[in-house]
């Protein structure tokens, strides 16, 4: 192989080792699966607090934000359900879009 080859070579070697070094760790997939285990987790904690307190609610998270959608029946149930939120590891932001309604299905 003539010296400018190999050269080339060991350059376009170089700069393909450096470029990989620089992507992202995690793909979408496992992204995503990341953010299934944290809304379930969420769910879960929900769920532990009192049956019925928050069986309004939808959880759903999107590279770590979480956003709680759904009605409670009282600003402090609001308050506590992203607290509780808050607390499940992988939750960067909570994103608390609950509505209250002091009467009805919650």
């Amino acid at each position: 192989m003539r010296p400018s080859l190999a050269r080339l070579c060991l350059l376009l070697s170089m700069g393909l080792l450096c470029t990989g070094c620089l992507l992202p760790q995690q793909g979408p997939l496992e992204e995503t699966r990341k953010d299934s285990v944290v809304s379930a987790e969420v769910i879960a904690k929900l769920t532990d607090e009192g049956p019925g307190d928050f069986s309004g609610i939808l959880v759903a998270t999107d590279r770590g934000t979480v956003t709680l959608m759904g009605t409670v029946r009282r600003a402090d149930q609001k308050a506590r359900a992203a607290e509780l939120a808050r607390q499940i590891k992988g939750v960067k932001r909570v994103k608390n879009d609950l509505e209250i309604h002091a009467t009805g299905t919650p």
